[in-house]
């Protein structure tokens, strides 16, 4: 006896939804790299980020991803996704890119609301389970690029354990 054809669709349709839940199912979570940091704050009431970095790492499958926070000298350090990140796990070797804005600038050459200061910074290190070391590279944002400061950093992991459930959360957590 043959089935009728709803039967046939619905069973059918079952199986897609099986199949499709089961891939979807095996997109894994990101899970965390690390987080690092070597940011010195002020005490008091108002304390503010006087100098260095927080490095926040995941990976979902190939892909690493994460953020960095720069002191700037303000309440909250200056915020930035990395981009172009490279991580040889097996090398423990790790650079990745961020830009990002410190305020605004004078000046007389500039117009007189000022421009936005823009930097971009690369770093290039190691990174193990003890912590993140290696050389950050500032460069100004606008052309030719030219580099305004180098800087030797070790960056020791911290305790944190915050992971976000996707990396469409940590986008829309990083806007």
């Amino acid at each position: 006896m043959k089935p009728k054809k709803p039967l046939a669709f619905l069973l059918a349709g079952a199986l897609f939804l099986g199949v499709a839940c089961q891939g979807h199912a095996e997109a894994k979570a990101p899970s965390l790299v690390g987080h690092y940091s070597n940011q010195d704050w002020s005490a008091g009431e108002d304390p503010h980020a006087l100098s260095g970095y927080t490095v926040n790492l995941y990976k979902q499958g190939k892909l690493v991803f994460g953020d960095i926070g720069i002191a700037t000298g303000s309440v909250e350090p200056a915020q930035a996704k990395l981009y172009d990140v490279s991580f040889d796990e097996k090398a423990g070797t790790i650079t990745f890119k961020a830009k990002y804005s410190e305020g605004v600038e004078l000046g007389k050459a500039l117009p007189p609301e000022g421009r936005e200061v823009k930097v971009i910074l690369t770093f290039t290190g190691k990174l193990d389970q003890r912590g993140l070391q290696g050389e950050f590279v500032k460069r100004d944002g606008y052309p030719p690029f030219p580099a305004v400061g180098i800087e030797q950093s070790v960056l020791p992991r911290t305790k944190d354990k915050f992971v976000p459930r996707s990396v469409e959360d940590w986008k829309q957590y990083t806007n």
